[in-house]
């Protein structure tokens, strides 16, 4: 009730306070996006291309942000202790992005296996202290956000965060791939600007969150009711929360036993550019910026659920894309193929993610937030995680192995071949994400969303919205040939 008073005083008296916050919380999106970009993705991937790194080592690279989220445990700790989310959420914040300047080094170390190891020690710590941050925000902003409003200020935030993104994925790829023609010697030295720039957008994504107004938290329970096995039994015990908490950690395990791998597909199979692989997340991206607003008036009017709905399948049929673009080997349609399967990929992430990011929020039970989103963000975290290290692995044992599906015949001239599929190991990794996606689609089926519609009551009302539009039309069309023909006599 204390909460909820808080909330309506924002509402009231304070309106434009709140607004003023909601839009430092899109402008944090924005040089989030940024870093995000900078850090990570194809910039990530081909600096530690660059350096010599392995599948292996790529994928254990993948996985650190993912297990980095077992901080949320002391996080969660440290917040329902102190109660004062914004206080840390910015404090701890700003000590992992300070924890970014030695990036500007790795580049310049002479050997490999030290800029490796290096690389590698930075982004654990940087994600580390970065989930107990994180960990604040999301409590934070779910307290400072109207749940009547999710939909729409995630979207538009998402929005400029995704227009940003490409921004920093043309301007990071371009000082990237120039340095490396200037430099062939030294291809990892165009990351030192790159990273430059990721500091840059840390320190303003930092400013912004000081912009945010705070939230106080609802009075503490009892004491004897806040020791961490109660804390985050609570999750648990709501079957509900519990049924999302195994959809969302089994589709993780799908995801991301594929997704951190395509660069290295594209750089090491397809023999593409990291221009070129940049210039394919960017399709992604000018897809996912195209569709937000459509995703997130559909999450706000039916439900999360929906979305999810429409764009998982499609999602898995795109990594399936991936394998047949290349079949049976890769040729001069490949990369437009691939081009246009990145612009499906890109409206279904951005479905996915809206959606995703939502419906936990939706769904945990207000002033309990802490314990709900960080209990959640741990069981998707260790999902994640443990895919890519796996999936690194098993390719590093798979190198240079392949079979291939071919038609022979033989004829009085000799004979002949043509193959009809080659699979090389990132296919397996891509179909059996695929496999994998699908089973996590059944545990969707038993969550319960608050307002829900059922895809079949949606499919239904999107199939006579269009018959009226058709009939409309029809309508006017006939109307206008038959003034049409009055005016012609």
């Amino acid at each position: 009730m204390q909460h909820q008073q808080h909330l309506s005083k924002i509402g009231d008296d304070d309106e434009d306070s709140a607004e003023r916050g909601l839009a430092a919380l899109v402008s944090d999106g924005i040089y989030s996006q940024a870093l995000g970009v900078l850090t990570g993705g194809a910039l990530l991937t081909g600096c530690a291309l660059a350096l010599g790194a392995s599948p292996g080592f790529v994928g254990l690279l993948a996985a650190v942000p993912f297990f980095a989220q077992l901080a949320h445990v002391p996080g969660i700790v440290l917040i329902e202790k102190l109660r004062r989310r914004k206080a840390i959420c910015v404090a701890v914040t700003l000590a992992a992005r300070l924890l970014l300047l030695p990036l500007l080094l790795v580049p310049l170390i002479p050997s490999h296996g030290v800029a490796l190891g290096v690389l590698l020690a930075v982004f654990a710590a940087v994600a580390t202290l970065g989930a107990v941050g994180g960990c604040a925000w999301m409590s934070w902003t779910c307290d400072l956000v109207p749940a009547g409003r999710l939909g729409a200020v995630f979207a538009g935030r998402q929005l400029r965060a995704n227009v940003s993104g490409i921004a920093a994925a043309l301007l990071g790829g371009a000082i990237a791939d120039g340095w490396a023609r200037w430099s062939p010697a030294t291809p990892a030295g165009g990351y030192v600007g790159v990273f430059l720039l990721a500091v840059a957008a840390a320190m303003a994504s930092t400013w912004y969150l000081t912009r945010m107004p705070d939230v106080p938290m609802p009075s503490a329970p009892p004491r004897g009711a806040r020791g961490i096995g109660v804390l985050f039994a609570r999750p648990f015990r709501d079957a509900n929360f519990r049924r999302l908490m195994v959809f969302l950690g089994s589709w993780n395990l799908a995801v991301n036993l594929a997704t951190p791998f395509f660069m290295v597909y594209l750089l090491q199979d397809l023999h593409c550019g990291i221009g070129t692989g940049v210039a394919l997340t960017i399709v992604a991206q000018l897809a996912n910026v195209a569709s937000l607003p459509v995703w997130g008036s559909v999450s706000d009017r039916f439900s999360n659920k929906t979305v999810i709905a429409v764009c998982a399948p499609l999602f898995l049929a795109c990594l399936v894309g991936w394998v047949l673009a290349g079949q049976p080997a890769p040729h001069s349609l490949t990369l437009p193929l691939i081009a246009a399967i990145q612009l499906i990929v890109g409206v279904a992430t951005a479905g996915l993610d809206l959606a995703c990011g939502n419906i936990p929020l939706k769904l945990a039970p207000r002033g309990e937030a802490t314990v709900f989103l960080g209990a959640n963000s741990l069981v998707k975290s260790l999902c994640a995680g443990f895919a890519p290290v796996l999936g690194g692995q098993i390719a590093d044992r798979l190198s240079g192995m392949s079979f291939a599906f071919a038609f022979r015949w033989q004829d009085g001239k000799g004979g002949g071949e043509v193959i009809l599929l080659h699979v090389a190991p990132w296919h397996v990794f891509f179909l059996s994400s695929v496999l994998l996606g699908l089973f996590a689609l059944t545990r969707l089926t038993r969550v319960d969303e608050p307002g829900e519609v059922p895809f079949g009551a949606l499919r239904g009302r999107l199939f006579r919205k269009a018959g009226r539009r058709l009939a409309l039309m029809a309508a006017a069309s006939l109307g206008a040939a038959r003034r049409a023909g009055v005016s012609g006599r």
